[in-house]
């Protein structure tokens, strides 16, 4: 199956409501059938039918506990598909003023401290996430937008738990600056930047917030993630 197949069948999986839904309700921790069905206000059987999708995509995990089997995400990828796909419909419908940009209308509070610009951290926290990779010197200033890690930033995220080599693997920007609508300068965003937001997720020191671009981060974060190099 090649690449383009594999997201189509994907997104397949994805073009049902329900399963969209079960996909944030699961980002919000593991849940029975019987505990979906109750806040979703669906149907055991429609739920069963969807997790059942779910599951044989690799999205979701099932475990027996007891005479009851809990479900969980696999990992914090899908729920961020989820809010990417959020983002990207409210700047098609025009509710998003920076369009192709996908960070934009945010007001003030939780959502300008910290959230998701597609697949990457934007807000306060972002900003200062970037700032302190400059000032740290672990990346530096490319052509354009584009950014450039440097050999002390390789190190650095390494032992922060930043896959770089996977983010390099990626068809897309490797580091850009992305401008930031709420504080006017730019967060990281390309392939580095979504790398940086999943080991965030990963190490819990992160959660997104379910239905909402808004990430809710530990006490003391990013400053932490970033005192975590050791360099």
């Amino acid at each position: 199956m090649t690449d383009e197949e594999a997201v189509a069948a994907l997104a397949r999986i994805l073009g049902h409501e329900t399963c969209l839904r079960l996909i944030e309700a699961l980002g919000a921790g593991e849940a029975t059938v019987s505990d979906l069905a109750c806040r979703l206000h669906l149907e055991q059987p429609r739920i069963s039918t969807h997790l059942a999708l779910l599951r044989d995509a690799g999205i979701v995990e099932c475990q027996a506990s007891g005479r009851q089997r809990v479900y969980a995400l696999r990992g914090q990828a899908p729920a961020m598909a989820v809010a990417t796909l959020r983002t990207l419909a409210a700047s098609l419908a025009g509710d998003d003023a920076k369009g192709a940009g996908g960070d934009a209308g945010a007001e003030d509070g939780d959502i300008r401290r910290a959230r998701t610009c597609y697949d990457h951290l934007a807000g306060v926290a972002g900003v200062a996430l970037l700032n302190r990779f400059l000032d740290d010197g672990w990346l530096e200033p490319g052509e354009g937008r584009e950014l450039r890690l440097t050999g002390y930033g390789v190190t650095a995220l390494a032992r922060m738990g930043v896959n770089v080599q996977a983010a390099r693997r990626s068809r897309r920007a490797f580091a850009i600056e992305c401008a930031d609508w709420t504080e006017r300068r730019p967060h990281l965003g390309g392939a580095l930047g979504a790398a940086v937001l999943t080991a965030l997720l990963d190490q819990g020191r992160a959660r997104l917030r379910p239905g909402e671009r808004v990430v809710d981060l530990s006490p003391g974060e990013p400053v932490a993630f970033c005192e975590s190099a050791g360099v």
